[in-house]
């Protein structure tokens, strides 16, 4: 259990921070907000004084966390001259995070537990995903393009289908931590960067 925090910013932070690692854990329809509770230090009705309820907790989770996270980990490394390299210094990135995880670890990737949790019915959540997907979609088929001009990227490729692919290499590689292992799936993002090499001009 951690320190009690008098300062209601902070805290705020504190229970959006063990939200996510919960989350990311157990997923939108397992994890529990007791566990989340007895992390921070307060009782439930110190965290209703901040969220209305579960479910408002995690879409302020989503919604404060993750475009910031895609900014930074996609977006603005993006914004090089040779997005090739730039996306494969992305995945070494991720898999030497997953070398580097404790073995019993299987938390999922914030970017990825979305598509890991939503179901049909989620309208909320499915938006926030369609939302996040059509920006890192977006982010990425731009910077192929802007590549193409410069000639850093293979003129022939179509952008917006190898972003499609590039995201669905990175999501659907993460979810198969935990039947896998992080080892084995650090593998699995090493070997995306020889495909993004092949995205090179011949």
């Amino acid at each position: 259990m951690e320190k009690r925090s008098n300062n209601p910013t902070a805290m705020r932070v504190k229970i959006l921070k063990f939200t996510g690692e919960e989350l990311c854990r157990y997923g939108f329809h397992a994890w529990k907000l007791n566990t989340v509770v007895e992390r921070a230090g307060i009782t439930k009705g110190s965290l209703f004084h901040h969220f209305k309820s579960k479910e408002d907790l995690m879409m302020h989770w989503m919604e404060e966390t993750l475009p910031p996270l895609l900014e930074e980990e996609w977006l603005n490394p993006l914004a090089s001259a040779d997005p090739i390299s730039a996306l494969q210094q992305i995945f070494r990135h991720r898999a030497k995070q997953l070398e580097q995880a404790p073995a019993h670890d299987h938390a999922t990737h914030p970017l990825t537990i979305l598509v890991a949790s939503v179901q049909a019915d989620d309208i909320a959540l499915l938006g926030l995903l369609r939302g996040l997907h059509r920006r890192w979609l977006d982010g990425i088929s731009h910077a192929l393009r802007e590549g193409q001009k410069n000639q850093s990227v293979h003129p022939a490729i179509i952008p917006e289908e190898e972003a499609g692919v590039i995201i669905a290499a990175s999501t659907g590689v993460e979810l198969l931590v935990k039947t896998q292992g992080t080892a084995m799936v650090a593998g699995f993002l090493r070997s995306t960067v020889a495909y993004l090499e092949t995205l090179r001009p011949a």
